[in-house]
This record gives C-alpha cells, structure tokens and sequence, in this order.
C-alpha cells in the first residue's frame, strides 16, 4: 500500500483542480429519469438527451430529444429561448460574483456539494486492493467524520453519507463512489425538503484521451420530500462527447468520445 495520508491528500487537491478544469467543457448528457410509487413502482420513466455547459459552478443543460425524438420546431425555439436567457443570466451572474466578495462568499456557502467538499466532511479507512474495469485500484470505506467543523452548510448533510471510494493509485484520481445516507436529512429544518434514510447516488469519473479526467456515469436514487411533495425517483446520468470551449462558444479542440456504463 501506498502512504494512505498523501494519496488521500493528493485526491483532495487533485478533485478540487478538476472541478475547475471541467469549466471550459460541454458535453452530450443522456439522463434516464424512473417516477415510482410508495411502493417502489415505476409509474413513468423518461429519457431526455441535454448539451451541457458550465458556467462557473453551474451545470446548464440545454434539451435537444425527449425520448428518442428530437424536439419539434416550436419545442426547439422554446428551449433555445430558455437556454439563451438562462445563459445570459448565469454569465452576468458570475461576472457580478467576480466584483463581488461578499457575494462570492455567500454563493459558496450556499452551493450544492463538489465531490472536493465530501473529501473533506468523511474519514476513509480499510484501504484494499480491488479491480475496477480491468484495472486494479484502492477502495476505501466512508462514513462522516463526526469531528468535522462544516465551512458550509451542505457540509452537515455530507457528513451523514457513508459507502466506498474506488480510486487509481498512480492518477491519484477517483474513479467511482458510492454513498447512501445513513439517516435521514432535513433541509431547512425538514420545512424545505427531507430525504430518507437508505438514499444514495453513484458517481464515476474517467481520464478521456489521455488528457483530463471528466464526470462519466451518476446515478441516483432519492426517497423524500420538497416542500409537500413527496417524492420517490430514480436517475442515471451518462456523459459523453466532450468538448472544449472557448468564452463566445468557439470550439478549440474534442475530447471523447468517452466510455461510459
């Protein structure tokens, strides 16, 4: 085994740099959504095919297929519309964060979760050998570290996930996660939103072209609440295609395909 504090050090910077490098890239995104009952029923599932852009810490998504079929003309000149001027509004957004401190700081205390944030909020342990795809790489147990002081405020949530990490020894990158909340989580006190306990999601990452690791494959399945509605809905997430961009939407170069489950 490997020095287990570096290595997991290292996967901390390492995450923290991606989440940064990811922005300048777009990507083709096939999102499965399954809506079940009380009892765990599908009662509908859909498949939606998104363009995916970043804008900051931002995932926009801009829809082209809703089952297979691309939209018509009018669907299309309606999204197109909404894409644009969510855009618009996110890019003033963020140039308005980037004269602002203050507003900096209170956007990051409210953001949702960066893998990075989760390496901070968990303790890892029983390090081992394993193969994943093919390879051979080092798993660890996770489970929150009550000792932790959250820097914000989805830190306290992350701290009740527990599952395994699957990283690659020499990339010193993660290669998939899964975790699923030992407790149930309350929002707001439970008064904006609670998920139950036993929800979980599964992220992987992949290194495309021998030049960038990238998001690959998210799954999530959630039991809950927002507000009133209740909620029981499973998602799978997959990405490929990547490409980058230049600010104004000049493509300067591909990445991809990129494999993905």
């Amino acid at each position: 085994m490997p020095d287990i504090s570096a290595l997991l050090r290292d996967i901390e910077k390492n995450q923290a740099a991606l989440e940064e490098i990811r922005k300048p890239y777009t990507a083709h995104l096939s999102e499965e959504e399954d809506k079940t009952d009380s009892d765990g029923s599908v009662k509908s599932r859909s498949v939606d095919d998104y363009d995916v852009f970043y804008i900051g810490d931002e995932e926009v998504r801009h829809l082209l297929a809703k089952d297979g079929r691309p939209l018509e003309p009018g669907e299309k000149k309606k999204e197109d519309d909404r894409f644009n001027k969510e855009f618009d509004r996110l890019k003033k957004k963020q140039a308005e964060l980037a004269n602002d401190p203050k507003k900096q700081a209170k956007k990051e205390e409210e953001e949702e979760a960066e893998l990075s944030d989760f390496l901070r909020a968990e303790l890892f342990s029983n390090p081992r050998r394993e193969m994943f795809q093919s390879r051979e790489v080092i798993a660890f147990d996770v489970n929150g570290n009550p000792n932790y002081k959250p820097k914000k405020r989805i830190d306290s949530i992350i701290q009740k996930l527990s599952g395994t990490m699957w990283v690659d020894e020499q990339a010193r990158e993660i290669v998939r996660l899964e975790a699923r909340f030992a407790e149930s989580v309350h929002i707001g006190g439970g008064l904006l939103a609670s998920l139950s306990k036993g929800s979980n999601f599964v992220f992987e990452q992949e290194k495309i072209n021998d030049e960038v690791w990238l998001p690959s494959y998210a799954e999530a399945h959630l039991a809950g609440r927002i507000v009133f509605v209740k909620l029981k809905q499973n998602f799978v997430n997959r990405y490929s295609d990547y490409k980058k961009f230049r600010v104004g939407g000049a493509v300067i170069g591909t990445v991809g395909p990129v494999t993905t489950n």
